[in-house]
């Protein structure tokens, strides 16, 4: 067994190596759970898409405003972007 690791950034005796395995373990199924949840997302827009015929983006975009409960903020967005476009379109 390491008894101390020396790097750039700290050195470690066994009882730190053990927390920190401890820590990418933790994350490493952090991850393996993260990359399912973003497959079933997937899944569930593209289902939607088949069914519904709408755009995969506009499905994606309505369920993250609906999570964020942002609708207000986005309409001002668009507005704003709207007002910009159409005074780009005027100028000659």
């Amino acid at each position: 067994m390491v008894n101390k690791v020396q790097t750039l950034h700290a050195t470690l005796d066994e009882k730190q190596l053990k927390s920190l395995k401890g820590y990418v373990d933790e994350l490493v199924v952090c991850m393996t759970k993260s990359k399912s949840i973003s497959e079933s997302q997937s899944d569930i827009i593209s289902l939607a898409h088949d069914e519904l015929k709408l755009p995969k983006k506009l499905i994606r975009r309505i369920a993250k405003v609906q999570y964020a409960q942002s609708l207000q903020e986005e309409v001002a967005e668009f507005k704003d972007f709207e007002a910009l476009v159409e005074s780009l379109n005027e100028v000659k």
